[in-house]
């Protein structure tokens, strides 16, 4: 597959990609991805571990963009932690026009957290960063045991912090991200969400380590709560994991319930248009009809930015 897919005026879009400036080593930044987005035709979510992205993208955002350049925040203790603060501040920052009186109306995503999460942390020796990641190890944190974020219901404290985030969440009709919290977290995250009346839920990279949901689960999850499942080209390599084990979820959930991103950004990654035509192309090669793919790639992810869901 040589030229990304579309339907009629939809692109694809890539839901996750990382940017930097931050403390670890990226590729782009939003200037460079939004040149690279432009001349390859894609749409791309741009996220960053340490801090909202949707000013950075909102300045870089053109009247005449025929692609999606999207914002995002990531919930970790940098960016305000599971509260609404965080959700407050990429809001403030999603303004293309900073002299107008309200942000922008359109939508960005919104992840739990990611690096400062207890089930993120045990996979890394307690440290928020990997240095396999292309980090000093000066720049990355230790947690000491239990300090890490945990979804916790018996705390009244930390769950009215975390309805107060989904509220927030579901009040702009944003999209949420599960992050890297574990399994019974993401499952509890993701009914809770539900009842708040957040319609747009991302399960991340569900197979990744720290999360590990099964196939199943994530199906159940699709058809009760509408939870979409992230297959991600970079936890392949990055993950040890198979086309194959893709290609089950694909199979046990409907091709209406997943998402296909990069997760690309780090600077040994290939370029988001890259990756993604490697990512097609091989699911094709195993049997994955392209109509399929443009269901994952492109229907999926413009419904869950641009259209209404009930």
């Amino acid at each position: 597959m040589n030229a990304l897919p579309h339907v009629g005026d939809k692109r694809v879009i890539d839901m996750h990609v990382h940017i930097g400036p931050e403390f670890l080593r990226r590729k782009y930044n939003a200037e460079t991805l939004a040149a690279e987005a432009r001349r390859e035709g894609f749409g791309v979510v741009m996220k960053n571990h340490f801090q909202p992205t949707t000013g950075q993208v909102s300045q870089v955002r053109r009247p005449d963009d025929k692609v999606a350049l999207v914002g995002s925040v990531a919930l970790n203790f940098g960016s305000g932690g599971v509260d609404d603060h965080g959700v407050r501040a990429a809001i403030s920052g999603w303004k293309s026009d900073v002299t107008a009186a309200n942000p922008d109306s359109d939508r960005f995503v919104v992840w739990m957290p990611t690096l400062c999460c207890e089930a993120h942390l045990r996979c890394y020796n307690r440290h928020d960063v990997s240095e396999k990641w292309g980090i000093e190890r000066k720049h990355t944190r230790f947690y000491a045991e239990g300090t890490g974020y945990t979804v916790d219901t018996d705390n009244a404290d930390k769950t009215a912090a975390l309805q107060r985030a989904l509220q927030t969440i579901a009040d702009n009709d944003l999209i949420l991200a599960t992050g890297h919290l574990d399994r019974d977290e993401t499952l509890t995250v993701v009914k809770m969400a539900r009842e708040s009346g957040v319609k747009r839920i991302i399960l991340t990279h569900p197979l990744f380590q720290s999360t590990k949901l099964d196939p199943e689960t994530m199906s159940r999850l699709w058809q009760e709560y509408g939870a979409y499942s992230e297959l991600a080209f970079v936890n392949l390599a990055m993950d040890h994991l198979t086309y194959e084990q893709y290609i089950e979820v694909i199979e046990a959930v409907g091709p209406q319930g997943v998402i296909l991103s990069s997760d690309v950004g780090q600077t040994f990654s290939p370029n988001v248009g890259d990756a993604l035509r490697e990512f097609f192309g091989e699911f094709q090669k195993r049997g994955v009809a392209e109509d399929d793919i443009v269901q994952m790639s492109v229907l999926n992810t413009n419904r869950l930015l641009f259209e209404d869901i009930a």
